[in-house]
């Protein structure tokens, strides 16, 4: 949300990718949550008969970063759809914060949902908690990767926002309108 001119449709594209950004966010911590599986051949302990994901604080907080994200683009889209984000330099700075925080919440709880695969009790790294459960793992990876398409939407958003679609095909019309001759005079040679 920068304070960056944009045209009605480049709104309403950020506008779409913020929404989907919440969207993503969302199936993220819905897909975080369901990731469990039953039977865990190769678990350790030995005794440990079902993992899921709050047995590793590193994806309950992935969990909890991608619902954070949700909120923090919830409100930055409602914000854009009442036409507030332009609102003064205090507003613009909030808004840079808030899109910061919420690509920072997910770019962080997709590299810890990649890392499963590391995963260990008590600190240790144990290589086979995916050799074991590789449901869990999948539903976990395929959690990271919604994080990460999130992110990428939020990413466009800005991006949209800062330059707008009208001036993507446009190239240096406009630089040579203005330079005239190039000799710094305003005849015609």
């Amino acid at each position: 949300m920068a304070a960056g001119k944009s045209d009605g449709s480049s709104d309403a594209a950020s506008l779409a990718l913020r929404i989907a950004t919440v969207a993503l966010s969302v199936a993220s911590a819905a897909m975080m949550a369901s990731a469990s599986q039953r039977s865990c051949a190769g678990c350790v302990p030995a005794s440990q008969v079902s993992v899921s994901y709050s047995d590793y604080s590193s994806l309950k907080y992935s969990l909890v970063a991608n619902i954070i994200s949700a909120a923090l683009q919830a409100a930055a889209a409602w914000l854009a759809a009442r036409g507030r984000e332009g609102e003064g330099k205090a507003a613009r700075s909030l808004a840079e914060l808030v899109d910061t925080a919420a690509q920072v919440f997910l770019y962080s709880s997709s590299a810890l949902a990649f890392s499963v695969d590391d995963f260990g009790t008590c600190g240790h790294r144990v290589a086979g908690v995916c050799k074991g459960s590789g449901e869990f793992c999948q539903r976990v990876r395929a959690s990271g990767a919604v994080s990460m398409v999130a992110a990428v939407a939020l990413a466009a958003s800005k991006y949209l926002k800062d330059v707008p679609v009208s001036t993507w095909f446009k190239g240096d019309e406009t630089k040579k309108a203005k330079s005239g001759c190039g000799r710094g005079c305003h005849c015609h040679h």
